[in-house]
């Protein structure tokens, strides 16, 4: 569907009570500058030559680097030095970054929440409230120690720039400055970045906001809220941290009498039906990039606003719906179960209690 003023998707996400950001890689991909290494091999060579010397293409290829004995340890510590720097600090948020902070302001701060694959901190770089934001996958301002009683988990950024400092022409001679954990002293290869990959990764750092989002989603089903959803740049690589599991909340939503409004803008190719929300749920998919959030922006905080004008706020929080004597909302309420079950059950997987 193609964004025109006024559209009805814009109308739909105005009068919601709730925004539920939900976004992955697509939305951090610059269409002016070479910030997309992982996919554009040109962006790859650009930033990393000299690992590029060594067959590397793209950072996809570069994530198997660690087990790769034929590149020598200085190109592989200058090489991640520069790498997490540039994803965390040095390529700027996109516009699109912008575009969702102005509809996000036009709602009351407790009634946002985002929840993003990516683990380049933009959203929070890009002004939203850290407590409701969730990473689900990692931040690449953090590492973590592999030691055995350890699992310490630190900010690892100012670690990093002394390396890249120290780096000539894409290489580390001072290995003495490989990251090293802040609690036991442990030296890299046993440190290792704060990723999701395996079972090894300490989700500890995100326990918080993990633990905010499952009782804001469930807040919102049980009242029979009004919520909009606004999904950017999520891919085949992680739908299940991220689009399943929010599409599953929206069903929920709907199913138990409220209202869920689900946008998505994705340039690629149409998922299968699976990978939607319910029956019943104002879903609409623009075949766009994050450029389709700014006229977007603007045609909602216009709109709240004039609500805004006309009517007085809302309260802080809503009691449930009354249900009429003799209506039965068992039916809806065992579909609504169903679809919290599953969001609930995703969302409790990407913990991991192996480390305390």
């Amino acid at each position: 569907m193609a964004l025109g003023g006024g559209s009805d998707e814009a109308r739909a996400i105005a009068d919601a009570d709730y925004l539920l950001i939900v976004a992955a890689a697509g939305l951090s991909i610059s269409d002016e500058m070479p910030n997309n290494p992982y996919h554009s091999a040109a962006d790859f060579e650009h930033h990393y030559p000299t690992l590029a010397s060594f067959g590397y293409r793209t950072c996809f290829e570069a994530m198997g680097l660690a087990g790769d004995s034929s590149v020598p340890p200085g190109v592989k510590l200058a090489f991640t030095a520069r790498h997490f720097l540039n994803m965390r600090s040095n390529f700027p948020p996109t516009p699109g970054y912008e575009a969702l902070r102005r509809v996000a302001l036009s709602f009351a701060p407790d009634r946002v929440f985002c929840w993003t694959s990516n683990v380049d901190g933009c959203f929070e770089r890009s002004g939203f409230d850290a407590r409701h934001i969730y990473t689900s996958q990692g931040d690449m301002k953090r590492y973590q120690c592999a030691a055995p009683g350890c699992g310490h988990v630190w900010d690892v950024q100012e670690q990093l720039r002394a390396i890249d400092a120290a780096a000539t022409d894409g290489v580390l001679t001072d290995l003495s400055l490989a990251p090293a954990c802040t609690r036991c002293g442990a030296q890299w290869p046993q440190t290792r970045p704060n990723l999701r990959g395996g079972d090894w990764f300490i989700h500890r750092p995100y326990e918080a906001a993990a633990a905010r989002l499952p009782d804001w989603l469930d807040h919102i089903v049980e009242s029979r809220g009004s919520v909009a959803i606004i999904e950017v740049g999520v891919g085949p690589n992680t739908p299940i941290v991220t689009r399943i599991p929010a599409c599953a909340f929206a069903s929920a939503v709907q199913a138990n009498g409220g209202r869920a409004v689900y946008l998505r803008i994705n340039p690629d190719a149409p998922e299968g039906a699976r990978e939607n929300p319910a029956r019943g749920v104002a879903f609409s998919r623009w075949r766009q990039t994050w450029r389709a959030l700014d006229p977007l922006a603007a045609q909602v905080a216009a709109l709240r606003a004039a609500a805004a004008a006309r009517t007085a706020p809302a309260p802080a929080a809503e009691a449930p719906a009354a249900v009429s004597a003799g209506e039965s909302r068992e039916g809806p309420r065992q579909d609504a179960a169903t679809w919290q079950r599953r969001y609930h059950q995703i969302l409790e997987s990407l913990h991991t209690r192996r480390l305390s």
